[in-house]
């Protein structure tokens, strides 16, 4: 059995995702192929997360794709990426001759593949098993207004008459629209983990002495990337009117690389913040272990992010190694966090009501503590739960293969 794995992109979760898929296909035994873009294999991401895998995958580097206007990718939205994208997988599709194939970033191709064009032509004529890996769409929440309902049915419609055989989606909203939209797509949609890696054994203790925190600190964190899209604004206004109403012991830990966005703030606006030492920043790239160090070391993880709708895998970290998030109301973080018991939520874009919020958190007059539906969101995302359900399709393929082999 011979898989491709189509991924041109290396920011973000996306060569995590290959790793994954590609880690569990080689366990079973299948050949893997791996199209990607020149500048993804060139990149610091490409050997961080499948230097250790690279040698057993057959890697194709299409040199068609040109810089995006962000330093860290590829343009894969518009119509040149649009071209690089379906110029390269038909090249690799006639070379391969894969007889599965994944997607596992679809949402630039998942429209363009559901109108009649050679790839998806190609995929059908070959009789190749497509899955498609969905991480956010428009369509996934309700639209009241007439334009935005009729764009919701197009872009359903398109999914429906894509070449997929499964079409995977993180966010259960989406799952539930696409269900009730037709026969077709309710066999196709499948839930999906946003798998996070196993969590190291480590204390809050053995955590701070590794970033050497103060041990006897309560820490506010937001962790990643710290920019404006993460809500590092609105995390930082609030650390400053908790400051105008508490002597509180609590800290802002600011664990990633900063924009020049958010290194412009902290140097000017909140600059106070950072010499009195409430505000703590480690601005640069990090580890695995220091980002496990940085959720485990929280007492709580912020995730303020004011237009995400969806899947946050902060929050899962921060589930899976038993520290409460406080969230923005808004989409899947509110959906998550309250369904499951995993924090709290409030409007984070506005200063006073999350400077309360987080008042009211550190000073333990809201307590938290993990149950079973905390305990249950874990295991769902867990990474041998995303490996099972990317896998079953193809390991039934392969059970049949085998009983028509010993029939034969």
């Amino acid at each position: 059995m011979r898989a491709l794995i189509f991924e041109p992109q290396f920011a973000g979760h996306n060569l995590v995702y290959v790793r994954h898929i590609a880690q569990a296909l080689l366990h079973l035994g299948v050949e893997v192929h791996l199209l990607t873009s020149r500048q993804a294999v060139e990149s610091e991401e490409f050997g961080k997360h499948l230097g250790e895998i690279s040698h057993a995958l057959s890697i194709t580097a299409s040199d068609l794709f040109s810089n995006s206007s962000k330093a860290s990718g590829v343009r894969v939205n518009g119509p040149g990426g649009l071209f690089a994208s379906m110029r390269s997988l038909l090249g690799e599709l006639k070379t391969a001759r894969p007889d599965h194939f994944y997607l596992p970033f679809g949402n630039p191709l998942a429209h363009a593949l559901g109108i009649p064009n050679p790839v998806s032509r190609s995929l059908r004529q070959q009789g190749i098993e497509s899955e498609i890996v969905l991480l956010f769409g428009k369509y996934a929440y309700n639209h009241s207004d007439l334009s935005s309902k009729a764009k919701q049915q197009v872009a359903l419609q398109l999914l429906a008459n894509g070449p997929w055989t499964r079409i995977h989606h993180i966010v259960p909203h989406a799952v539930e629209v696409m269900h009730r939209h037709s026969s077709r797509l309710r066999g196709m949609a499948h839930l999906l983990a946003d798998p996070v890696d196993p969590a190291p054994s480590m204390t809050k203790s053995q955590a701070k002495a590794m970033l050497g925190l103060d041990p006897a600190a309560k820490y506010i964190s937001l962790i990643g990337l710290i920019d404006k899209r993460k809500g590092v604004h609105d995390l930082l206004a609030a650390a400053k009117e908790l400051a105008t109403q508490s002597d509180s012991p609590a800290k802002i830990l600011l664990a990633g690389k900063n924009s020049l966005e958010a290194r412009e703030l902290l140097a000017a606006e909140y600059g106070d913040l950072v010499l009195s030492g409430r505000v703590v920043v480690f601005d640069r790239h990090l580890s695995p272990s220091e980002l496990w160090a940085a959720c485990i070391a929280s007492d709580v993880v912020t995730t303020p992010y004011p237009n995400h709708q969806y899947s946050a895998s902060l929050l899962i970290r921060a589930a899976s190694v038993g520290v409460p998030v406080l969230a923005n109301a808004i989409g899947w973080m509110q959906d998550v966090t309250e369904r499951f018991g995993l924090g709290w939520v409030c409007d984070t874009r506005n200063p006073i009501e999350f400077a309360q919020m987080l008042r009211t958190i550190t000073e333990g007059a809201q307590e938290y503590s993990v149950d079973d539906r905390s305990k249950r969101f874990v295991e769902f995302h867990s990474l041998s739960n995303f490996q099972s359900q990317i896998t079953e399709r193809i390991v039934q393929r392969l059970a049949s293969r085998t009983s028509t082999t010993h029939l034969g």
